[in-house]
């Protein structure tokens, strides 16, 4: 409702022709920008109070939108102004409803919440343009601006109402760090990458239609009435590809709905070049909002059951950068080449980046994770290291875990170690090796960094999910003991010691490693087992 009522009021302002196309960038900008912090904030405080004190300062500034437009104060900046805070507000609030469906439904029942989600947000795009084009024609646009505070006051009676999420990350790091972590993990997770490209390739492809969609139907001799019914029917297509998806996800896997998705919207693109009549344009408009709903709706649940709880918010925010990088990059690039060449060209060249989205289905399969477990477990105990508190969360950590494999165990040792070594990498570790011991054939060391021992106190207690521990359980397994010994290793940064200081000081009782770049940590209770 409210980016059709101030285009409105746009358009009776002197000179406001030209202002209108800001408003579609005051309202995607802020998300562009705002998603990962948004999805930072998230995951490290309580989602549902988040929303809640986010939509308290929506409300406000709806309040403040309505007043300023009956008393006559409202100006085209500060309006602008007005909706970019707007954007902030529907960043955070979309980035953690997103993030706590996992922990309100069953994990066999995120399709079809997500289908539920998406069935909203696609029933606005019908509902509110008609609903604020008829408050403006009774009344003004404040009236039509105020016409959207019960929608938020009712958001708000539901989010007091509903049961409270606590899988959050309870880590104490900066928060840089803490978007360094969501960043690490999805780059080290080959299923998160393959539903963000799904994401961008089909957003960038699709935009090809739709943001060439008034321009087609005014070629095809369109009204404004008939150009607002072929718009809608981008909402009714994607309504049709919700209700149909569950159906879908009961008889294929994933990886084959999102590819059916995309060939739904290769044949839109490929129907509304040839189109010659607003009867075919608006059958392609339908096809494209029903793969619209088909392919994002199907990556989106894969995302949520896919990331634990601790980072879940913060890998939503890249997936939704990957969405919107994709419909800014594919509606400059296919508007470009629509300027310069033609029309029809655009959508044949949007078809072609559909179609080798659907080819990612065979190059780049997505993964059945449904038998994944993918709840929180605890790793093993972490030791008492003699070390002061204020040097835990400055000194680096070396792990060193240490394994005696068989050679008949050495090459299925050797696969379920390169597992672990993303399992290790998109939980926190910076760094990671395996050693081979040179004098004892048989004998390997597993050593990654930490940034702190806080952090690999958050890596062993909060980051751990059940599935990963069932690879880390087989490399054990493989090995004859079945409790290998660990030991740890504090950073000494030597640098900072003049020549006056032979040695380092340490805490009491804090051996020195050969390494002159290690103090050796003391674990209390001898070794203990890798998680």
């Amino acid at each position: 409702m409210l980016p059709v009522t101030a285009q409105w009021f746009l358009l009776s302002r002197p000179r406001g022709e030209s202002l209108v196309p800001l408003v579609q960038v005051a309202l995607t900008l802020p998300m562009a920008l705002l998603a990962i912090p948004a999805g930072v904030v998230a995951d490290r405080v309580d989602r549902r109070r988040l929303v809640v004190a986010v939509q308290v300062v929506v409300l406000i500034v709806e309040a403040g939108l309505v007043v300023l437009a009956l008393t006559g104060g409202l100006a085209p900046w500060s309006l602008l102004a007005l909706l970019a805070v707007l954007a902030c507000g529907i960043v955070a609030t979309f980035t953690s409803l997103s993030s706590m469906v996992p922990d309100l439904v069953r994990i066999e029942s995120i399709p079809a919440a997500s289908a539920l989600l998406t069935i909203a947000t696609n029933a606005t795009r019908v509902i509110g343009p008609a609903l604020a084009g008829f408050m403006l024609a009774l009344s003004s646009v404040g009236v039509a601006f105020a016409a959207a505070i019960p929608a938020t006051v009712l958001l708000l009676v539901v989010l007091t109402r509903m049961p409270t999420p606590t899988s959050f990350d309870q880590a104490h790091d900066r928060w840089l760090h803490a978007a360094r972590d969501g960043i690490q993990f999805v780059r080290h997770s080959p299923q998160a990458l393959k539903l963000m490209l799904r994401s961008f390739c089909f957003t960038a492809g699709i935009m090809g239609l739709l943001s060439l969609l008034p321009l087609l139907a005014t070629r095809l001799g369109a009204s404004s009435g008939e150009l607002g019914t072929i718009l809608a029917m981008q909402g009714v297509g994607a309504v049709l590809g919700a209700l149909t998806l569950s159906h879908l996800s009961r008889v294929a896997l994933p990886n084959r709905i999102v590819a059916v998705g995309f060939t739904a919207a290769t044949a839109a693109s490929g129907l509304a070049a040839e189109a010659t009549s607003l009867l075919v344009l608006t059958v392609s408009v339908i096809l494209a909002g029903w793969a619209w709903t088909t392919v994002l709706a199907t990556v989106q649940a894969g995302m949520q059951q896919y990331l634990p709880g601790w980072v879940r918010a913060r890998g939503l925010s890249l997936l939704l950068v990957a969405t919107f990088a994709g419909q800014a990059l594919g509606a400059w690039v296919l508007g470009w080449v629509g300027n310069t060449v033609s029309l029809t060209w655009t959508l044949i060249a949007a078809a072609v980046v559909l179609f080798a989205g659907a080819v990612l289905a065979i190059v780049l399969p997505l993964k059945d994770l449904h038998h994944l477990d993918r709840s929180a477990v605890r790793g093993w105990s972490t030791p008492e290291l003699v070390v002061a508190a204020a040097e835990e969360d400055t000194r680096q950590l070396q792990v060193r875990v240490r394994y005696e494999v068989p050679p008949d165990n050495q090459p299925e040792f050797f696969q379920t170690m390169a597992s672990l070594r993303r399992i290790r990498l998109r939980t926190g570790a910076r760094r990671w090796q395996l050693l081979e011991d040179s004098e004892m054939p048989g004998v390997f060391y597993e050593e990654f960094t930490v940034g702190s021992w806080s952090e690999h106190e958050q890596q062993v207690e909060a980051r751990a999910v059940a599935s990963d521990r069932s690879i880390e359980m087989r490399a054990r397994a493989l090995a004859t003991t079945s409790e290998p010994s660990i030991h740890y290793f504090l950073k000494v940064n030597v640098t900072r010691f003049d020549r006056n200081h032979a040695r380092p000081r340490t805490a009491p009782g804090t051996p020195h490693g050969q390494d002159v770049r290690n103090g050796r940590a003391r674990p209390r209770g001898g070794s203990r087992a890798s998680s």
